[in-house]
């Protein structure tokens, strides 16, 4: 008999982008993913980039289109030390969208966070549980 179906977690999260080589350097140097692998498809460029348990999907394609309807508003990783990590990211000259970093106690038992753009204009924020 055939197992049901049924969703198991998050495969990868897709972001269209203009410049494939600009995106691959934010994300490899600036933020520390790896590239894991990169190919054609069609008239788009695929890159998988991976940090712990992430993984990303940035795609190039021959005409850019934009996707406003469903789009996702923003890409939140789980981080640790997020002081020390928005101040290394801000020395390679990072834009956050705040000064400082929210800290919410109320949220989730306690989480830290600050948002932050890619080159895009990509969302992300970094995101810390602090009482776990």
């Amino acid at each position: 008999m055939a197992e049901k179906g049924r969703i198991t977690g998050l495969a990868h999260i897709g972001v269209k982008v203009r410049d494939m080589d600009a995106s691959l350097k934010f994300y490899t140097e600036v933020l520390g993913f790896e590239l894991t692998h990169k190919q054609q498809a069609g008239t788009s460029t695929l890159a998988f980039l991976n940090i712990g348990t992430c993984l990303l999907e940035l795609i190039q394609s021959a005409v850019y289109e934009e996707r406003t309807p469903g789009q996702v508003d923003h890409i939140a990783v789980e981080v640790k030390g997020i002081e020390s990590l928005v101040e290394d990211l801000r020395a390679k000259g990072v834009h956050f969208l705040a000064d400082q970093i929210n800290v919410a106690p109320g949220l989730l038992d306690g989480v830290k966070n600050i948002f932050f753009t890619g080159p895009d204009g990509e969302r992300f924020e970094f995101f810390e549980y602090y009482n776990r």
